[in-house]
């Protein structure tokens, strides 16, 4: 949100830069200091004053998100909507000032009070024209929630900008008079381009500022093409998908659907509406049913593809930290309190053959043998273990697997890593226990699984991309059969 802070106030600053400089070259002031400005150099000052600021406004978004389509639309509506309302701004600002008793000659020597009162009612003036150059430049979003952020952004961005002009044209006098300059002389240029600067770049600041104060629910791209960029859900309904048209565009993933999913307003909470994609969607690593709702709190993980997205939500935020899983932890395939059967396998529940193999089950070979133990993994399962030479191993009886890692999606999927060492580093590097080379997400040293008493504690390397637990990232995290972790763009199952 602080980028597009930034852009609003860029962008809105060279808009009202610009069109101070095109509208002094057109309008000749000091044929207005004994009479009212006419119409027609009304109507110029607007379209170039107004046109440009809300062209360069509505441009904001289509940068922001490096999108073509929007960039395009803002940059129309925002051309034509700013001049449109910015002249009903101006005109609206136009009556405030002379209800306030503002005067066009503003050295009218009225004394302090006098001065004062010129300052004020040029800012709720410009206040006016502020307004309304919100409005058009915020069109382009077809959100009436953003619009009226704009309206409210570009009234307080008017007044500031208003704030300056007379001040300056107080201060800029004496340097004319002191170079000499004859006769009756407009002294507002420099005024004018400050104030206009200014109005133009804090209507475009306070814009972004308002949204980002009365937002109430917003995602934020984690990984994926627009990683690290927020995404305000203004609209009653804001669609997730590959098409430039969402409100949350997820590019560079062929197997996300162009309107894949879609976040409805229900009053201040959100449901997330899967649209019954073949990937589909999942939440905090928990598949949404085909085509079904769900209700979303602040802190979910949403999983498009590879796409990974924060849901953050003022209505639900939590006022103290909570555990990063908002799900209940993935268990083992049998219900709460109902005992396995002794011929099933508690993990993948495929019977078991007479030695106790499973389809999980790793199968020993004619080179392992007794001899090599392994101290504190009987823990475990209960069952004493025997690392095999160059890292991999099994249980001694039956074909009891140790814990280890199977790789469910990404570069390494159906493959097997055995935890059989006190801690295991996992990374790109090719000294790590488990090498992800073929995963360029990865870091080089991504991650590290530590045998605590038996317990296995997943700890994060600090790197790039993350570790992630159930769809949630994590700094540390005790694992529990049957857990869903990911490394960049690998994910196992944790057994």
């Amino acid at each position: 949100m602080r980028s597009r802070i930034l852009v609003g106030l860029i962008c809105g600053s060279a808009g009202g830069f610009l069109g101070w400089l095109l509208q002094e070259n057109l309008l000749d002031y000091n044929a207005f200091l004994e009479q009212d400005m006419p119409a027609y150099a009304t109507r110029i000052l607007v379209l170039c004053v107004g046109g440009l600021i809300g062209l360069w406004l509505g441009a904001v978004d289509g940068i922001v998100e490096g999108n073509t389509r929007k960039l395009a639309r803002g940059l129309l509506v925002g051309l034509f909507g700013g001049i449109l309302f910015g002249l009903i701004g101006f005109f609206f600002g136009n009556a405030i000032f002379n209800a306030l008793g503002g005067r066009a000659d503003s050295m009218s020597g009225e004394g302090l009070f006098g001065f004062a009162r010129q300052v004020i009612a040029r800012s709720f003036g410009w206040a006016g024209l502020g307004a309304g150059l919100g409005v058009g430049a915020s069109l382009a979003t077809l959100s009436p929630r953003r619009i009226w952020h704009g309206a409210l952004g570009g009234f307080l961005g008017g007044f500031l900008g208003g704030f300056v002009f007379d001040i300056l044209a107080i201060t800029m006098n004496p340097v004319h008079q002191a170079l000499g300059e004859p006769g009756l002389r407009d002294v507002g240029g420099q005024s004018r381009m400050v104030g206009f600067t200014a109005i133009g770049g804090l209507t475009g600041f306070f814009i972004g500022l308002v949204e980002e104060w009365m937002k109430q629910a917003w995602v934020r791209v984690l990984v994926g093409r627009n990683e690290g960029k927020d995404f305000i859900l203004s609209r009653p309904m804001n669609i997730l998908g590959r098409d430039e048209r969402c409100e949350v565009p997820l590019y560079g993933d062929m197997n996300v659907a162009p309107q894949h999913a879609a976040i409805r307003a229900d009053d201040n909470r959100h449901v997330l509406m899967d649209a019954g994609t073949p990937v589909g969607t999942l939440v905090n690593g928990q598949r949404v049913p085909p085509g079904g709702e769900l209700l979303l709190r602040d802190g979910d993980m949403i999983q498009i593809g590879t796409h990974r997205i924060l849901f953050r939500e003022k209505a639900t935020a939590a006022r103290f930290a909570r555990d990063p899983v908002d799900a209940p932890r993935s268990q083992p395939p049998v219900p709460s309190g109902v005992p396995m059967p002794a011929h099933l396998c508690p993990f993948c529940g495929a019977p078991k053959d007479a030695a106790g193999h499973c389809q999980c089950s790793v199968v020993g070979s004619p080179g392992w043998g007794p001899g090599w133990s392994q101290p504190g993994l009987e823990a475990y399962t209960g069952a004493p273990r025997h690392p095999m030479p160059g890292g991999q191993d099994v249980a001694a009886a039956g074909g009891t697997t140790m814990p280890r890692l199977v790789g469910v999606e990404g570069p390494y999927a159906g493959q097997v890593f055995l935890l059989n060492n006190p801690v295991t580093f996992l990374g790109r590097e090719p000294d790590k226990d488990i090498v992800l080379s073929a995963d360029t997400t990865v870091s080089r040293n991504h991650a590290r699984l530590v045998n605590e008493q038996g317990r296995f504690v997943l700890y994060d390397n600090g790197s790039a991309n993350g570790t992630f637990v159930n769809g949630m990232r994590i700094a540390m995290q005790v694992l529990a059969p049957g857990d869903l972790v990911q490394f960049g763009a690998s994910k196992f199952r944790f057994e």
